[in-house]
């Protein structure tokens, strides 16, 4: 059973685009959370276009609109950015698929729940079950249903990504169970 994740929200009704997530000038950084964190989201507000300017705010969630981190440009950077500056979780109407995927190998909860954003703004206290995907706004007490992350999407997640995953699977033989 996977529990349930509580923390502070991050809001945006307007269009994220990865271009704006992890700007370009870092595209050709390593993949590494730590690094990927220090600018990320740095073209997205100009509040935190400084070094770690997003990740020392402390938000474990990010609510948006349509599309989120869509652009067309499928970089790992964007998911690990926000994996290393604490994001636990997005909730948005709908997601670019590059970037889905990308969330899905590393194992950050992609989730959709339409209106979400509606109902959420910058700094409420959101709880989050993700067995269940039920969705708590703490802070005004709204709630929202959205479909709970999937286990192969857990079981990802709790191998630390995709290749760590493959990995565990082949170190105790059952990687033919994913056939």
């Amino acid at each position: 059973m996977i529990q349930p994740l509580r923390g502070i929200a991050w809001a945006s009704e307007k269009y994220v685009y990865a271009f704006d997530i992890i700007v370009q000038r870092f595209w050709t950084s390593p993949i590494d959370p730590v690094e990927n964190a220090k600018w990320v989201m740095a073209g997205v507000d100009e509040e935190f276009n400084k070094e770690n300017g997003f990740r020392d705010k402390g938000y474990t969630f990010i609510v948006a609109g349509h599309n989120f981190a869509g652009g067309g440009k499928s970089i790992e950077h964007v998911v690990t950015g926000l994996m290393g500056a604490g994001i636990k979780a997005v909730f948005a109407d709908s997601f670019s698929r590059l970037q889905f995927r990308n969330a899905t190998n590393y194992g950050l909860p992609f989730i959709t729940c339409k209106g979400l954003v509606q109902h959420v703004k910058t700094g409420d206290e959101l709880e989050f079950d993700p067995s269940t995907g039920l969705i708590k706004n703490i802070t005004t007490g709204f709630e929202a249903q959205a479909l709970p992350v999937a286990p192969f999407v857990a079981e990802i997640a709790a191998a630390g990504g995709l290749m760590q995953f493959i990995k565990n699977k082949i170190a105790d033989g059952t990687v033919h169970e994913l056939r």
